[in-house]
């Protein structure tokens, strides 16, 4: 079985795109089966929603969507079934809208014609096709089988309240009041979670804190259970405390002053171009003194082969000015690189850059650059006449050793040579790549001690207690 995906409103309005997997991850990202427009589709979150295949039967989940996903005008919630012909509205205004059909699937070997001699069985003749349901009828069924679920979720919760309630007691008459008081602060200290966690979500404002706190909210549900069942209590007081670690640190980024960061340091983030024969590449790089010194990547200017490129052109967040640039210098050691703006200034500075020896995992981040390059640093368009637009995304360190600052957040091609900002508006980190299959989302990061280790003389004044 195939389906057909038709997107009747948005940037994409008027495609159709056919799948045979068991899985189609729809959102803006560019590792989704259905791909939509990043810079325009805003309301669509990078990983939307998916829609899963078993034999004849579609079901659609919202895979923590920012804005929600609505089918057939209905807010989707959980999981429902999908009939031909259903619409599906992702995110709100600046969203769009699909249409769902199941389709032949024309990737399987058609049978072999009949022989001359054998002869059809009325049994086998096709039968006409089903006439189409109307919307009413085909909304009645969803709620039928969303109903038939909640029914079945009730009565499998209520037997699990008998089975706790029993392991309880048994519990109980098995072990000291010791243990017993044990059990009641662990699943008193579990509630309490329940709440903060509760409070995260209503404030999870940042980039990245949603997933982030939904992992919490399963990793503490699946804590109740091995508990309530008689597990390890020594395992899991561990993970108690492990999920408190993360709970605090999801808090602090929830906490975190993104505007003034992005207030303080974005005008001075750059979109650099750099032109190699015919090829053009783009990253971001950031200014640290009035008469226009750059930081950015080695290999954003620098080809594989260590030649240096042809031109190189800057252009500062919310302008549309290119001014040319050249290499000052090259670090051996680090994939880092300062370029020398050729043009009169002041240019704008970041506040600062910071030691990076006091970092810790778990600490809140902010990245400032250009991903996916040109796509968002002006939204589509020529790039001759682009003004460019630098993106904020929040995130948290990870790891803290020497030579890498890894940060969970998300970074594409274009972010190379960007800032990483404490929770002080202060340059930790520059960004240089990441794992493939992390998608974006495990980034590797110069510490910042490397780089006030190499930079200029004349920049000395933008390093920072």
């Amino acid at each position: 079985m195939a389906i057909e995906l038709r997107i009747t409103s948005g940037a994409r309005a008027g495609a159709r795109e056919t799948f045979t997997k068991s899985v189609i991850a729809i959102g803006r990202h560019p590792m989704n089966d259905l791909r939509l427009d990043a810079a325009k589709d805003i309301d669509v979150s990078g990983r939307h929603a998916e829609i899963r295949l078993v034999g004849d039967t579609a079901t659609l989940r919202d895979v923590g969507s920012s804005n929600g996903t609505k089918v057939n005008g209905q807010p989707l919630v959980g999981e429902r079934a999908l009939f031909d012909g259903d619409v599906i509205a992702l995110g709100g205004a600046a969203g769009a809208t699909l249409e769902f059909h199941f389709v032949a699937d024309t990737s399987r070997p058609a049978a072999p014609p009949p022989t001359a001699q054998a002869s059809v069985p009325p049994a086998a003749e096709s039968k006409p096709a089903p006439p189409r349901r109307d919307t009413t009828m085909r909304i009645a069924e969803a709620v039928e089988v969303q109903t038939g679920k909640l029914r079945r979720m009730l009565y499998i919760f209520g037997a699990a309240v008998i089975v706790v309630g029993l392991g309880l007691a048994w519990l109980s008459r098995r072990n000291s009041a010791a243990d017993r008081a044990t059990i009641e602060a662990l699943l008193r200290e579990l509630q309490d979670q329940n709440a903060a966690i509760a409070q995260l979500r209503g404030s999870a404002g940042a980039n990245g804190l949603t997933n982030e706190v939904g992992r919490i909210r399963q990793e503490r549900d699946s804590l109740l259970t091995v508990l309530r069942a008689g597990g390890d209590q020594q395992a899991v007081t561990q993970r108690i405390a492990e999920l408190n670690a993360r709970q605090t640190a999801a808090g602090a980024v929830s906490k975190v002053d993104y505007e003034r960061i992005a207030d303080q340091n974005t005008r001075a983030v750059a979109f650099i171009v750099v032109e190699r024969g015919e090829s053009i590449e783009g990253g971001t790089g950031f200014g640290i003194t009035r008469d226009g010194l750059i930081v950015t990547n080695r290999h954003v200017v620098q080809g594989a082969d260590g030649g240096a490129p042809s031109r190189i052109a800057v252009q500062y967040h919310g302008t549309r000015r290119w001014v040319p640039a050249r290499i000052v210098k090259v670090s051996a050691t680090d994939d880092l690189a300062f370029l020398r703006v050729e043009a009169a200034g002041p240019f704008p500075t970041v506040v600062g850059v910071s030691p990076s020896g006091g970092v810790r995992p778990g600490a809140p981040i902010a990245i400032v650059g250009f991903p996916l390059g040109n796509e968002t640093a002006g939204m589509g368009g020529s790039i001759d006449t682009v003004t460019a637009r630098a993106t904020l995304t929040a995130g948290i360190v990870s790891k803290s050793v020497p030579d890498i600052l890894q940060v969970d957040a998300y970074v594409a091609h274009g972010s190379s040579g960007g800032p990483v900002f404490d929770q002080r508006g202060l340059v930790v980190g520059v960004v240089y790549g990441g794992p493939t299959e992390a998608a974006g989302r495990i980034v590797y990061s110069v510490p910042s001690d490397r780089l006030i280790a190499q930079l200029p003389g004349e920049a000395g004044g933008v390093v920072k207690p």
